[in-house]
């Protein structure tokens, strides 16, 4: 029995499905494929069955029919809120008002560093639906930045929180933030306060408050040098009295002994070579004339 040989077409029709059918599976493989990048875990949602309760990391993920990955950041994100329109996502000004006891409003950069942890995924899902993490970023962190910075920004003035307390203010921040989106699978690293822009009036407050502490430092200053030139001068007079002292006690001797070298000088010039008269015995007297002397002195 012969074997019926295969058309050319039948032939070119198979080697054209061997090679499209799969690319055609390719392509839908290519198609219904995510990627969770590095520093991220991602979650699927099923529009039949709902969320699903396994997460993902960094990696291909197959996306099944009427399924959507939602992606979010594991490593630590800057979520910062400020007046400069350069800085931050928005690229807006959008720093925070703080209320200060004093019933200052006062606007300040806010910086918060977070995270969401791989366990938390669904938690956040959960809290916040189909939004992206920026969108959360921008609107629901933001507000509830805005809420406990002004819980703890009325136990301070604004001066305080300016100046010395606002490391800790921000350590009180950064706690409270920890309880209040930690419910939401949101895990908060630390909080900070930045810059701050007081209104006119404020500034005027600040100017002249530095002024007066500048004027105070200045007087200071000026009463520990006076005290010291005080110190230098008892000193020097101390010093002077006591190099007056030495010179009247070195001078003083110095004339004594020159009073008697003159004394004897002058005793010289007036002696007349005669030796002084003395008594051997009383009522005799005996006079050495200068002849005497000659006549001893030639004897001898």
């Amino acid at each position: 029995m012969r074997l019926k040989r295969p058309s050319f077409k039948g032939v070119l029709r198979g080697i054209i499905l061997a090679i499209v059918l799969p690319l055609f599976a390719l392509m839908i493989y290519l198609w219904r494929t995510d990627w969770v990048p590095a520093g991220y875990v991602g979650v699927i949602y099923d529009a039949n069955s709902g969320l699903q309760t396994n997460y993902y990391k960094p990696g291909a993920v197959w996306i099944g029919w009427r399924q959507q990955m939602y992606v979010y950041p594991t490593r630590l994100q800057a979520a910062i809120y400020t007046e400069d329109p350069t800085a931050g996502e928005s690229k807006t000004a959008d720093g925070i008002m703080i209320t200060t006891n004093d019933n200052a409003n006062t606007m300040f950069d806010v910086a918060v560093m977070y995270r969401v942890q791989p366990e938390n995924v669904v938690s956040v899902f959960n809290a916040f639906g189909a939004v992206p993490i920026e969108e959360i970023q921008r609107t629901f962190i933001r507000r509830a930045v805005k809420e406990v910075a002004n819980e703890i920004g009325t136990q301070y003035d604004l001066f305080a929180l300016m100046g010395v307390k606002r490391q800790e203010a921000s350590k009180r921040i950064a706690e409270n933030l920890q309880k209040k989106l930690s419910a939401k699978g949101i895990t908060v690293q630390s909080a900070f306060l930045g810059g701050c822009y007081p209104s006119q009036d404020i500034q005027q407050k600040i100017t002249s408050r530095v002024n007066s502490y500048v004027e105070l430092e200045i007087s200071r200053l000026k009463r520990q040098i006076a005290e010291i030139e005080s110190q230098v001068a008892v000193v020097k007079g101390g010093a002077s009295a006591k190099a007056s002292e030495l010179t009247a006690t070195q001078a003083g001797g110095r004339s004594v002994e020159i009073l008697k070298l003159e004394a004897a000088e002058a005793a010289l010039e007036k002696w007349d070579g005669n030796l002084p008269p003395f008594s051997t015995k009383p009522g005799q007297t005996v006079v050495i004339t200068q002849d005497m002397l000659r006549a001893l002195g030639g004897a001898k």
